[in-house]
């Protein structure tokens, strides 16, 4: 069977393939033979294939205050939806803008009924009483998107009955292959290609917060998931400059997914181009899409919120945007929270079943992904460690200082975002042919994937709220 996989690599790669598909397809159970609750792209892309930029309406399953007087609905079932209210003013004249939700704002309304709002292209803007006469909501999807362009076909054919969480799979069983290929092609010369890089393709598929992300779906774990696979393809199309077009073209899609996230990515082939030659016309055949796709992004932006920038999450309707415009999207108020949630949040542990429960910010990354803490032993040196090491650093530290720890997870799920950097990494220096990541691997795929087969089956059993001392706990108490 070696020699199979030795003499046609495609085999190796369709065995790992089928085998992350059905690990994943286990722990999904039966959701993924249908569309998932919050299949944001799913409804951004259909929205394209009518013309429409906005949902129409409201979002699926939201529930408003007279629903709820008049007993048509029970509570809320949308989340991270983004809404702009356009105000008629007794003027005649109309912005499009979002409510001030900070304590300030609030207070100042009490006492004068003055209104702030967030009006784009304008900035803040007050409102005296009586000035607006009417509203009207446009509600959106608040993502970048990069996974809609993807689903397209698939919404082209299916509508919103499009099997998310299916695509979702068959997407994320990709990632393992690309980066076991990549290891193969590039470690064979200097070390032979041996079975350890696929103990590689088992620690992200099964032994990483990816194993709950690619079986469960939903929109965030779509988008990390689809923006993972692009940044690996982008990885094995970058390493020695061998392909800039397809770099940049996977690198843009990565974007499209998680722009912050991706973009240091960038130093991979800023390095190997400068490495290989500073081949000018190299640059020009990367430069050019990957500058199309970010003014394509740009636009995207523009026309639906009047800021290239901006992709929709000052404009979620959520209980935290007191949080958000009072200390912003980012700010280093909330690293040391975020850093409990990746280094430090512990599980709780019980004799009684559920024997295993974590916040709902979800548990310290190395105790479902315990290998990663060899990966500062394996120092043997390779071309181009500097950079992937520099890159991870790079998309890693935005989620640092995000307003959300990644909520409603298992292990630290933010970690997607750079863990193929970093399994690459630990690939190239040898670590994966040790005894001790084999066994880590093991020890992490029984804790992730008790995590995953939980999260698919009764999420209410896998997460606590009352201990004290965890991250948000206060906002949890309000």
């Amino acid at each position: 069977m070696l020699a199979w996989f030795e003499r046609w690599p495609w085999l190796r790669s369709l065995a790992v393939y089928l085998a992350a598909f059905a690990a994943l397809a286990v722990l999904s159970g039966a959701q993924w033979k249908g569309a998932s609750r919050d299949n944001h792209f799913v409804h951004m892309a259909a929205g394209w294939l009518h013309g429409e930029l906005a949902l129409e309406g409201r979002p699926p399953g939201y529930c408003d205050a007279k629903a709820r007087a008049a007993k048509a609905c029970s509570g809320h079932r949308f989340d991270d939806w983004a809404v702009v209210t356009t105000l008629e003013r007794a003027d005649g004249s109309s912005v499009r803008g979002f409510p001030c939700r900070t304590h300030a704002c609030a207070d100042t309304r009490r006492q004068t009924r003055v209104e702030r709002w967030w009006v784009l292209g304008a900035g803040w803007m007050d409102f005296a009483p009586g000035e607006i006469v009417r509203r009207q909501e446009t509600w959106y999807v608040s993502f970048p998107p990069g996974p809609a362009v993807v689903f397209l076909p698939a919404v082209a054919a299916f509508g919103l009955r499009t099997p998310d969480v299916l695509l979702t799979l068959l997407l994320g069983a990709l990632i393992p292959v690309v980066l076991v290929r990549m290891l193969d092609r590039e470690r064979t010369r200097a070390d032979g290609r041996g079975r350890e890089h696929v103990w590689i393709a088992v620690a992200w598929t099964l032994a990483s917060p990816a194993a709950l992300l690619a079986a469960n779906g939903r929109v965030w774990f779509t988008g990390q998931i689809v923006g993972a696979l692009a940044s690996a393809l982008y990885l094995a199309a970058s390493w020695r400059a061998r392909q800039p077009v397809w770099a940049a073209i996977w690198l843009g899609l990565a974007i499209a997914c998680r722009p912050i996230n991706h973009l240091p990515a960038v130093i991979v082939f800023g390095f190997w181009w400068w490495h290989a030659g500073r081949d000018r016309g190299a640059l020009v055949r990367f430069a050019v899409p990957l500058v199309i796709i970010g003014l394509s992004l740009a636009w995207f932006n523009w026309v639906r919120f009047e800021d290239p920038l901006e992709f929709g999450h000052r404009f979620l309707e959520t209980r935290w945007q007191t949080r958000i415009q009072e200390l912003g999207l980012f700010s280093a108020s909330y690293v040391p929270r975020n850093l409990q949630c990746l280094l430090t949040l512990l599980p709780q542990w019980s004799a009684a079943a559920p024997h295993l429960r974590v916040s709902i910010h979800g548990a310290a990354l190395w105790i479902g992904s315990p290998y990663l803490l060899l990966a500062p032993l394996h120092r043997q040196a390779f071309v181009g460690r500097g950079a992937l090491w520099l890159a991870v650093l790079g998309s890693a530290l935005p989620s640092l200082a995000y307003q959300n720890s990644g909520q409603m997870q298992f292990s630290y799920r933010f970690a997607v975002d750079w863990l193929p950097m970093v399994l690459l990494a630990m690939g190239f220096a040898g670590a994966a042919s040790r005894r001790r990541f084999q066994l880590l691997v093991v020890a992490g795929a029984l804790v992730q994937g008790y995590g995953a087969w939980e999260f698919a089956r009764a999420p209410g059993r896998l997460f606590v709220t009352d201990p004290m001392g965890w991250p948000f706990q206060a906002e949890l108490e309000d």
